[in-house]
């Protein structure tokens, strides 16, 4: 379908020239689910062109633009902007569940038709809102490799989700993390091997999208075969078309046929398959309209929203003369919802689409997708509940399901000579050596305080230079029962790479000094750290995220309350080296 008149192609205007396509190789390992449908309210035909316009603007919410587009008024707002659409960042509404209540309960209210109020909480509304659960992360369900688990995720994100809510999150991560060197992707998705991805990820979803909640698979055509991460540049799908219908492909293909309701392309290229290139460059997924309206809409069959990524990253930038432009061309590629872009572009589209520049057929496949996942979330019967109750009992169950999750996830990757359980008739004396760019000591005071209760003696230090301390070795050694060196590190925190540096380096040096039967390694998010650089150490424990209840499995696992799981969720065989 062309979306733009021929007079004004915005796409080929900018097309240097185009590189040759390789013959894509025939394959039988995916095929479209041809009766994946969804029921659709047909009154989005109502629409006036700037209502329909609204329906792809997901809007980043700040009290900032409110003021300067609605003068502090929300309704005021929403009459001039009709979006679709709103992220609620907690950095714009804060931490207070009151405080998202009041803003999701006013947007509904003072919209026209309902919308889609939206949040990441990959690893659960507990990471920022302390009042709820705060969950182990997606490569916990790669550990567990448990669909009851991954689907009762889903439900506990869904159900706290609502509370708030929020009827949208831009989760899960379905990248398949193929490289170590990736540290975008990395502990956020279910590991290397796609079977157990196809495992748990449907079951995720599900979860997500039989308890209100809008559940979204990122980043098409699949992240973590680089080491880019696309906040910084433009990422790249490195694999061949073979190769990808095995691997990210498949996956991808599962979700679709099992009904996701969402996905997101990522500012990824895929050279394999696209020929179209700006000035000798492959578009970013989220700009091709190769990828997203021929393989993704058309090959995979995917009916439902496909989200952009946020617009504001570096990925999806000067492919174009502008910002604006960017946005627009982004629409035109096939993104039903921009996430983030400026309000400028909403009246963009919509003076466009007036003289005929975008074309309505393009339009209204937008407005009829997005309408289509509001209709089966219910967002239109007259009892739907802009936030829905939810029990202290509920909360509860929540945590115990949390817990189940972390138990079953924590891997044990080596326990050469039984160094662990730890067996001491006396109070064992344990020190912890935290490694890390940004740990503080109070982000594992629920591991410390559950030993504590065990009747362990801890003691804390950040960081064990080498530099500064080889001549304290032995003193450490003679001191302390065990020593547990603490590696936390997890994509984003900090922004950039997750290899050792300084310090970090440098007491990771200390750690293959010691006694190896006197020493616990104990990776916390970055699965690789324990099998890349510290085979020496005898004893190596590895959980995908610092939340409360991977800590307190951490210390049942090493009190010998808990048999740790054996399963990693990145094999040893796979990872061959840091490239």
């Amino acid at each position: 379908m062309n979306y733009f008149k021929s007079t004004l192609l915005i796409a080929s205007s900018l097309l240097i020239g185009c590189s040759s396509l390789p013959q894509k190789e025939q394959t039988t390992h995916i095929t479209p689910n041809q009766a994946y449908s969804f029921p659709i309210d047909e009154s989005w035909k109502e629409l006036s062109i700037r209502e329909k316009v609204g329906q792809v603007i997901c809007f980043n919410y700040s009290e900032k633009d409110i003021e300067k587009y609605g003068n502090g008024s929300i309704k005021t707002f929403l009459s001039k902007y009709p979006i679709g659409s709103s992220f609620l960042a907690n950095w714009s509404v804060g931490t207070s569940p009151e405080k998202f209540q009041s803003i999701a309960k006013e947007l509904q209210k003072n919209s026209k038709y309902p919308l889609l109020l939206s949040e990441d909480f990959e690893s659960g509304l507990g990471e920022v809102i302390k009042e709820y659960t705060y969950l182990p992360g997606e490569m916990s369900l790669g550990a567990a490799q448990s669909p009851e688990l991954a689907h009762q995720f889903g439900k506990v994100l869904a159900t706290e989700a609502r509370s708030l809510g929020i009827n949208w999150v831009l989760n899960p991560v379905a990248d398949i993390n193929l490289n170590p060197s990736n540290f975008l992707t990395n502990s956020r998705s279910t590991g290397d091997q796609t079977e157990v991805a196809i495992k748990v990820l449907p079951h995720q979803i599900n979860g997500l999208q039989s308890n209100g909640v809008v559940a979204t698979a990122k980043h098409f055509p699949g992240d973590g075969t680089d080491v880019i991460n696309q906040h910084f540049a433009t990422s790249s799908m490195q694999l061949s078309m073979d190769e990808w219908y095995q691997e990210h492909g498949k996956v991808f293909q599962t979700v679709i046929n099992e009904g996701v309701q969402a996905i997101m392309p990522g500012h990824i290229t895929f050279p394999a398959y696209q020929k179209e290139q700006v000035d000798g460059e492959y578009l970013p997924a989220t700009l091709s309209s190769e990828l997203l309206q021929g393989l993704l809409k058309k090959e995979m069959g995917f009916n439902g929203v496909v989200v952009s990524d946020a617009l504001n990253m570096a990925g999806i930038t000067n492919y174009y003369p502008n910002q604006l432009e960017t946005e627009v061309a982004c629409f035109v590629a096939g993104c039903d919802i921009l996430l983030w872009p400026s309000l400028a572009t909403m009246d963009t589209i919509v003076a466009r689409v007036e003289r005929g520049i975008i074309t309505m057929d393009r339009l209204d496949d937008a407005v009829q997708r997005v309408w289509r996942i509001k209709t089966q979330q219910g967002l239109f019967n007259k009892d739907y509940q802009a936030c829905k109750n939810i029990t202290k009992t509920t909360l509860l169950e929540n945590k115990q399901t949390a817990q189940k999750i972390a138990d079953k996830a924590i891997t044990l990757i080596a326990n050469k000579h039984d160094v662990l359980p730890i067996k001491s008739d006396e109070t064992p004396s344990l020190l912890f050596v935290y490694v890390s760019q940004n740990t503080i000591k109070s982000k594992f005071k629920t591991l410390k305080n559950e030993l504590q209760e065990r009747g362990y003696k801890v003691d804390e230090k950040v960081g064990l230079s080498y530099f500064a301390n080889a001549g304290k070795l032995q003193e450490v050694n003679n001191t302390y029962d065990k020593i547990l060196f603490i590696y936390h590190s997890k994509p984003n925190a900090p922004w950039g790479s997750l290899l050792f540096n300084g310090d970090e380096a440098l007491s990771m040096w200390s750690s293959n000094m010691l006694p190896r039967n006197k020493v616990v390694s104990i990776g916390v998010g970055d699965p690789y750290k324990n099998i890349l650089y510290l085979p020496q150490i005898w004893s190596r424990i590895n959980v995908y995220n610092d939340d409360p209840y991977s800590q307190r499995a951490i210390a049942k696992a090493i009190n010998g309350e808990i048999t740790m799981n054996e399963h990693s969720p990145v094999l040893p065989q796979k990872v061959k080296s840091i490239q």
